[in-house]
């Protein structure tokens, strides 16, 4: 390990440390486990740590995947728990938006969304200073990895990329979880303009070792933008949610760290003149060749291959 990564896994807040002009400061916020709790208990509990995010500074806050709900129900079969889900706008952001309007800042917080009768998403509202919703994502690669997500979720359509109303102007998107295996996600976030990724995770033991800060770092290698991922800690059922919520600039350097920390604020102030630095050293955008890769993604999917 060397010198700078070993110091940023000593504290939950750093200073990315490069020169520039186009400062913001932004957070992961790590929640604890909480089996058995009911949503509004989650929600009080989550509200406070984002009020807390917010009185230290924090202009973008992202608490973790489906913050107000026991992940590992989503390992079960249980018409029930559809009963949780709600609209966007809804209860929940209209909540965040008393914070976001008295702070003037931003946070992205994700839900379990009822869309239309019968018709549910994995999704992260972004909630704005005005307190309104400025943007909603709905998580694209729905989960098969032992969870069954795919039970209770259709998959999103769409990327999309904001603005901060105010300075610096940061070019924002989101992701969710699962989507962050997948490198076309951060690239095509990258292709609108974004310089900060967000994604909300619920990453249990298994999503650990390389298949967490390995995947994290290359995004931002891939993309040459800031990404910012934000995971639960503790154990629901038979399952320990591991935390490290982590911040990693564009050059692949983690520059916050959760660790182990119950309800941590993970944060970090991000210098936006690094994305431009970090395209400039590694051109990955200028040099894509998307006429090329759509000739092999316009075939047939992998599974058709390998019987054809």
């Amino acid at each position: 390990m060397n010198a700078r990564k070993a110091t940023t896994r000593k504290t939950a807040t750093r200073k990315s440390g490069k020169a520039g002009g186009r400062k913001i400061k932004v957070c992961a916020v790590q929640t604890r486990a909480m089996p058995d709790w009911k949503p509004k208990d989650q929600l009080t509990h989550t509200l406070k740590l984002v009020e807390k995010a917010s009185k230290e500074g924090c202009q973008i806050i992202l608490p973790p995947e489906l913050a107000l709900i026991e992940y590992e129900k989503f390992y079960t079969k249980d018409a029930k728990v559809f009963e949780w889900a709600e609209p966007i706008p809804g209860p929940t952001t209209q909540a965040m938006g008393k914070i976001t309007k008295k702070y003037g800042n931003y946070v992205i917080m994700p839900v379990f969304e009822r869309a239309a009768p019968g018709i549910y998403y994995n999704a992260a509202a972004t909630i704005g200073p005005d307190g309104t919703v400025v943007s909603n994502y709905r998580k694209t690669h729905v989960a098969g990895v032992q969870v069954l997500e795919k039970l209770y979720f259709r998959n999103g359509d769409g990327f999309k990329m904001w603005e901060t109303t105010f300075a610096p102007h940061a070019k924002v998107s989101t992701i969710i979880c699962h989507d962050r295996r997948y490198p076309e996600t951060s690239r095509i976030v990258a292709t609108l303009g974004t310089e900060i990724m967000f994604c909300p995770t619920a990453a249990p033991g298994y999503a650990g070792g390389v298949h967490w800060e390995l995947v994290n770092r290359a995004r931002s290698v891939d993309t040459g933008m800031f990404t910012v991922y934000s995971n639960r800690i503790g154990t629901e059922w038979e399952k320990h949610y591991f935390g490290a919520s982590m911040i990693v600039n564009p050059f692949g350097e983690v520059i916050a760290h959760g660790g182990e920390k119950v309800d941590a604020i993970v944060a970090a102030e991000c210098d936006l003149a690094e994305v431009d630095q970090a395209r400039i050293a590694v051109p990955t955008l200028r040099d894509m060749r998307n006429d090329l890769y759509l000739k092999y993604y316009n075939q047939p999917t992998y599974d058709a291959l390998i019987h054809s």
